[in-house]
Formats: C-alpha cells, sequence, structure tokens
C-alpha cells in the first residue's frame, strides 16, 4: 500500500529533495518581471527569459525573494558598478539558493548576489546590436537630414507632467526672454509602460498638433540609474525618433552612456535644462543675426543717403550755376534786346516825327484859312450849299462869301458861265485840290 504523507510531510520531502538537488547557490540569468519592493524592505519579482515578453504568460518562470539582509550588499554592488538599478526588463545574472517555501508551496530562489557586469554587457551589446540595425537601414542620422526651423520658438515638450525635468526646462526657456510657444505631451519616461507612452506622445506631436506644427520635438527626463532610462534604448523609441518628420532633440540624464535615442536624434543634450539652453541659444544667435543684419542695413541705408546727399549737393550746384548762366545770358540778352528796342523806338519816334512834320506841311498846305488868306474866297448859299458852278445859282440867289477878314452877304443878279480870265490873284492860282471858291 502507497504511504499518504500529510502536507507537511510532503512539503518537508519537497524541501530536502530541491535541497539535495541544489546543495549550493546557483547562478541564474533571465529578465526580471513583475518586481514589487515590499514596506519590510524585501524585493519580489519573477525572472523570465529575455526572450519572453515582459508581462505575458511566459513557458518558465522562477520567483524570486531579496530579504532586505541582503539587499543592502547587492544594492551597493549595483551603485558600485555605475548605479544600476533592478526593473522589470532589466536582464540580470543573480547567484541564490533554490528552495522550495512551503508556506506559498513553491520553488524560489533567495537572491544573495548580482553580477552587474552581465547587466551592464548584455544592455552595451543589445544597444550596439540596435545601433548597427539602424545604421545599417539608414534610419541613424536620417534626423541630422531635418533642418532645424530659425527661430526654433513652437516646441511640442514630450514628458512626465509635473516632473522636475518639465520644470527645469520651462523654467531656462522663460528666463530666456524669448517667446517660446510649448506644447505638453504628458507621457511616461520610466517602467514597463514608457515606451508605449514615449511612442504615442511622439505621434501626436506630429499629427494631433494643433494649429501650425511645431519647429521641434523635445523628449526630456531627469536623471536615474541607467536601467531607469531603458526605454530610451529601446528598438521602438528609437525608430520612433528617427522616422519622425519633426526634429527631435533629446535631454536625458545620463552620466555616462549616451542612448540609443541620444544617437538617433537631431540633437541631444545631457539634461533637459542643457536640452532648453540649446533652443535659447538658436533663437539667440538668429537675434543678433537680425540686430548684424538690421546694423548692417542701416549702415548701408546710411551710406546710401549719404552718396544720394552728395550728388543732390552736386546736382543742386550745378542747378543753381546753370540756372545763374541762364539768368545772366537772359539778362544779356534783354539788355541786347532792350538796346533795340531803345533804337527801334527812336528810330520810329523819329520817322513818326517826320511823317508829322511832312504832314503838317501838307496840311498847312490845303487848310482854307491859308488859302482863303491868299485872296481866295469861299461862297455859300444861305442855305448852306457850296456854290461849285455859277450855273447852279439862280438869280435872286442869297450869298454869303467867306474872305480872310471875314464875310461877305449878296445876291446873284446875273449868272455867267465859263472862266474869265484873271478871275484869282494873278500870282497865285488856286491849288488844284482845294474846294471851289468864288471871287466876289
Amino acid at each position: 500500500m502507497t504511504d499518504t504523507f500529510t502536507v507537511r510531510e510532503l512539503c518537508t520531502a519537497l524541501s530536502a529533495a530541491v535541497g539535495s538537488a541544489f546543495p549550493d547557490e546557483v547562478w541564474v540569468q533571465g529578465s526580471i518581471s513583475g518586481l514589487t519592493r515590499a514596506a519590510n524592505g524585501h524585493v519580489y519579482f519573477d525572472l523570465v527569459d529575455p526572450a519572453d515578453e515582459v508581462g505575458s504568460v511566459t513557458p518558465g518562470v522562477l520567483p524570486v525573494t531579496l530579504f532586505a539582509s541582503e539587499k543592502q550588499r547587492v544594492n551597493a554592488i549595483l551603485r558600485k558598478a555605475g548605479n544600476i538599478r533592478m526593473s522589470d526588463g532589466v536582464e540580470i545574472r543573480i547567484r541564490g539558493r533554490v528552495a522550495y517555501y512551503p508556506p506559498q508551496g513553491r520553488v524560489q530562489l533567495r537572491m544573495s548576489l548580482i553580477d552587474p557586469a552581465y547587466t551592464v554587457g548584455q544592455m552595451a551589446a543589445a544597444r550596439q546590436a540596435l545601433l548597427d540595425t539602424l545604421a545599417t537601414e539608414g534610419l541613424l542620422n536620417a534626423q541630422r537630414g531635418l533642418e532645424l526651423a530659425v527661430p526654433p520658438l513652437r516646441i511640442a515638450l514630450l514628458t512626465s507632467a509635473g516632473s522636475a525635468a518639465h520644470a527645469d526646462f520651462a523654467h531656462e526657456l522663460a528666463q530666456s526672454g524669448y517667446p517660446f510657444e510649448v506644447t505638453l505631451f504628458d507621457c511616461r519616461v520610466q517602467g514597463i509602460d514608457a515606451v508605449a507612452s514615449i511612442v504615442e506622445a511622439l505621434r501626436l506631436a506630429v499629427t494631433g498638433y494643433q494649429g501650425p506644427p511645431p519647429d521641434a520635438v523635445v523628449l526630456v527626463r531627469g536623471g536615474g540609474a541607467r536601467t531607469d532610462l531603458a526605454a530610451f534604448d529601446h528598438e521602438r523609441v528609437a525608430r520612433a525618433i528617427a522616422t519622425c518628420p519633426l526634429p527631435v532633440l533629446v535631454g536625458v540624464g545620463h552620466e555616462i552612456d549616451r542612448s540609443v535615442a541620444d544617437e538617433v536624434a537631431h540633437l541631444s543634450a545631457k539634461t533637459p535644462t542643457a536640452t532648453a539652453a540649446v533652443l535659447v541659444e538658436v533663437v539667440r544667435a538668429f537675434h543678433r543675426e537680425v540686430e548684424q543684419a538690421a546694423a548692417r542695413l542701416a549702415g548701408l541705408a546710411g551710406a546710401r543717403l549719404d552718396a544720394l546727399a552728395g550728388r543732390l549737393s552736386a546736382s543742386g550746384g550745378r542747378l543753381v550755376a546753370a540756372a545763374n548762366g541762364l539768368v545772366t545770358s537772359h539778362h544779356t540778352h534783354l539788355d541786347r534786346h532792350r538796346t533795340q528796342l531803345h533804337y527801334l523806338a527812336e528810330r520810329c519816334c523819329e520817322r513818326s516825327a517826320s511823317r508829322l512834320d511832312q504832314a503838317e506841311l501838307h496840311l498847312r498846305a490845303h487848310d482854307p484859312a491859308a488859302t482863303l488868306a491868299r485872296g481866295w474866297s469861299i461862297t455859300h448859299t444861305a442855305a448852306g450849299e457850296l456854290v461849285r458852278d455859277a450855273a447852279a445859282v439862280a438869280p435872286g440867289t442869297v450869298l454869303i462869301t467867306t474872305v480872310a477878314a471875314g464875310t461877305l452877304t449878296s445876291t446873284a443878279t446875273a449868272v455867267m458861265t465859263g472862266g474869265t480870265p484873271g478871275s484869282g490873284p494873278a500870282d497865285d492860282p488856286p491849288p488844284t485840290d482845294a474846294p471851289d471858291e468864288t471871287h466876289d
């Protein structure tokens, strides 16, 4: 008959069997999954093969317990190795004793020691392998081919909202005095959810931005252990940065090593503050260039204005000289014309005076008074009609005869036609164009 064990007896037998199979401590390597830190100082996690996805159902799981009494020694080893921190996804090589734990009915590894070189080496090897792959695909330097807008004032900031990295970055920009416009895309930058959160934030920074697109995408977080920054060495994050159509600036608080994110970014800096300082310096350099260009433009404008002023002054001088010459020439012409006019006026006056003299002589020659003075007379009828023909006068007509010394009134008694010799003064016949005259 088969023996029947009590639970305690079987647990004791299992514990003895495990102890007999593993009398000494063993080294085990794998990836941390589900790490928790208890209030009493103990640390609990599962160790899985690196090929298995963290958090999924895996073919093999080894529970690990690190008691508080052993944790201080392990932490000292990790700090000395470069501030390594145990967290989910980190590959480790540890030593411990395999034991069966009856209260929970499971086999576990009671951790006592860690090999930090293995973790660092695995991280470095994985990082280098990823860099080689990205270089082969042409993604390692893809971001460096993008041109950063100048000045880069619109910033899409990817970090944990309210974190020290967020505050340091914003403070540095605010201190500059330049009008930066920062849009925050809150994301996890540490832990098992960091990779997916960063990748999604990068997508939103490009496709979900309201208004004009940002000039640059900035991914920052503060310092920490190498293992805390594992997300920045992840392939998904690296590819998201390398293929981003906008320049990506990375500022992660690495003390020694550069992450893959640093390598594929358009530009990287040591800290969030330093990343902000880079942007400020780009804007400041643009500001200086604008001021220098303005100064050069002002100098060129001043020189041009001086040259134009000189040309204007010279042209003004020439214009004044030409005007003075023209005025002088016109004065000369006016003087010459005035002299000519004066001469012509005198000649005209002389000719007019001569004609007046001739007219006066002619007038005097034909003056009736002069004719009368020479002894001629003019006869009118009482009605005032000039007597030109004796045949026109009837006997009895009253005649008024004008002589030089007065008038005579007479009555015609007889009329004789035809001229009689000696009817005028013997030595002064009347002019041919004189008015008809009758000698009394």
